[in-house]
């Protein structure tokens, strides 16, 4: 009886500490391991290059984006247009979205979705780079590619466009490391 009761424990100890160990490293945080300022010096090694990260329909923003994503995270974004990012993702503890507000400040690192109105219905993504370009905070700074239309043909490489603020754009800006 003695040794039915130990092997019965000896399970029930085994059963819990694997339940134990499954959820802690469910719950673990996904922030990236690094850095803001090594995501902001990726970035400058994207610029003047073109990306297709999934294969299709050449240069696109998107591709972008996911290119620095992966560099961060391990893996791309969700969605079919740029557009779709905020809502087809989840970015809990990987990232933090905001709607661009008043008090809203953009800093390098975090990426920026423009709406339908953008990209033809698509929608359009970007990588900030300078988050008050024009030091009132009317403006920013990102790294875009297949803004002007030229990325379907391969013909427009990743660059630096400056934008105006625009209420209905949202900001992503990733959990980096210290």
């Amino acid at each position: 009886m003695f040794k039915y009761i130990l092997k019965i424990s000896v399970l029930l100890i085994s059963a819990t500490l694997y339940i134990f160990v499954i959820n802690q490293s469910s719950n673990a945080s996904a922030a990236t391991n690094a850095t803001q300022q090594d995501a902001i010096n990726h970035v400058e090694t994207l610029n003047g290059k073109g990306w297709d990260y999934d294969s299709e329909y050449g240069w696109q923003c998107f591709d972008l984006v996911n290119e620095q994503w992966d560099y961060l995270y391990g893996h791309g974004l969700k969605g079919d247009y740029a557009k779709d990012i905020p809502a087809e993702n989840n970015f809990i503890g990987e990232a933090t979205v905001y709607e661009n507000t008043s008090d809203f400040k953009a800093t390098a690192g975090d990426i920026v979705v423009f709406n339908e109105n953008y990209g033809e219905g698509a929608g359009h993504t970007a990588i900030v780079t300078n988050g008050n370009y024009d030091g009132n905070y009317l403006q920013f700074q990102s790294l875009d590619q297949n803004w002007e239309g030229g990325g379907a043909n391969k013909t427009e490489v990743a660059h630096k466009v400056v934008h105006d603020y625009e209420s209905e754009m949202v900001f992503i800006r990733p959990h980096y490391s210290k």
